[in-house]
């Protein structure tokens, strides 16, 4: 059957049922009853994903809901999460996530803190809890680009962290040297160093989840992390008894590469998926972004096929399940591809350090992003 064939029941509905609401849907927190942190993590990956890997705020405040809504006695106040200490390795890391690729800084570093821009666009390495202005920045997706905003008010590296994600996109991140004299340029009003979103830590995530959101409290002496019912962390060196806090991804990530069709039966015949990958909301995007930047350690390289899909008649952009595209999208440049000039299949692709959706030929052949059950 051609593709062709395939979509047209699906466009005869497009006009009659509204996209549905994506929001979180992609991502699901599971509690178990209390087991020592072996057994948790065995089961949070037999049944489920892992161990959950906390995001943000928001993340950890849900988690926190969770454990206190299932804790009907004080025999176990806490849950296991997936941060560990790697006791052996200090890595740097951006707060939102993008990989390290471009330094400003000489020198191996050997302990936990916090980098800010000086006047002459170098960085420096400081102690977290110094008191300083920072650089927040906005990603505009219809332009592709970013806009600064140096927030001239003294906070901690981790109270600037949290007033970017609640107020712009998050703490600036710089991927090469353009960007890195943008921010220079954008600091100008400060005569003193300011922060910007690199910090150095030896905590990692069992599921390689790229997170820079960390809540200890009190001393840290362990390696293992588990949560408190005041939303607060802490470190263990004991494989005490306690609730694990799992999560179930709703993406699932192909093996092999197929072209778009044989993507879309791969997805729609899996048993354990229901069609190829929609993303229908920022929610969604942010999500897939985490779960392929998690994958990094299977070196998926290149562009990713998901739902998208062109009517080489009427030229609009549906979803493989025949929802409309948008309001929300993330298309390369800001506006989706012409009608004429397009290919007619819909892929994601790390461009800038920014994943972007981009038509490409619908032949090629790419990893595939399926909705997993």
């Amino acid at each position: 059957m051609s593709i062709t064939m395939k979509f047209l029941p699906v466009l005869l509905l497009l006009w009659a049922f509204p996209p549905l609401d994506a929001a979180g849907r992609l991502r699901e927190f599971i509690i178990l009853n209390a087991t020592n942190l072996t057994a948790a993590r065995n089961t949070c990956q037999s049944e489920f994903t892992d161990l959950v890997t906390v995001y943000d705020e928001q993340d950890n405040m849900e988690l926190t809901k969770i454990l206190r809504d299932k804790i009907l006695n004080k025999t176990s106040p806490s849950a296991w999460i997936g941060a560990y200490q790697n006791e052996t390795h200090i890595t740097e890391k951006w707060s939102n996530g993008d990989e390290v690729t471009f330094r400003r800084i000489t020198g191996n570093l050997s302990q936990t803190g916090c980098f800010t821009m000086k006047h002459d666009g170098s960085w420096d390495f400081l102690i977290c809890n110094t008191p300083k202005y920072f650089m927040c920045y906005v990603q505009v997706v219809s332009q592709a680009s970013r806009t600064y905003e140096l927030i001239k008010d003294n906070k901690n590296w981790s109270d600037a962290q949290r007033y970017c994600r609640e107020n712009y996109t998050d703490l600036v991140s710089i991927r090469d040297e353009t960007e890195n004299n943008e921010v220079k340029e954008a600091g100008k009003q400060s005569n003193i160093p300011f922060w910007i979103g690199l910090f150095s830590d030896s905590v990692e995530w069992f599921d390689g989840g790229q997170s820079a959101y960390r809540k200890y409290s009190g001393p840290q002496n362990g390696i293992f992390t588990f949560l408190f019912q005041n939303e607060s962390w802490m470190k263990s060196n004991s494989n005490n008894n306690f609730r694990p806090l799992c999560y179930k991804s709703h993406i699932h990530v192909s093996r092999d590469e197929r072209s778009w069709e044989e993507a879309l039966d791969y997805c729609n015949n899996n048993p354990n998926t229901s069609g190829l990958l929609r993303i229908e909301s920022e929610d969604d995007q942010i999500e897939t972004e985490r779960e392929l930047r998690r994958r990094r350690r299977r070196a998926i390289s290149g562009p990713v096929w998901v739902g998208l899909r062109q009517s080489r008649l009427f030229g609009f952009w549906i979803w493989s399940n025949g929802l409309h595209v948008g309001p929300w999208t993330n298309w390369k440049g800001g506006s989706q591809p012409e009608h004429q000039m397009s290919h007619h299949c819909g892929a994601i692709e790390k461009m800038n350090g920014e994943f972007k959706w981009t038509d490409k030929d619908c032949r090629s052949k790419f990893t595939v992003l399926c909705e997993g059950k």
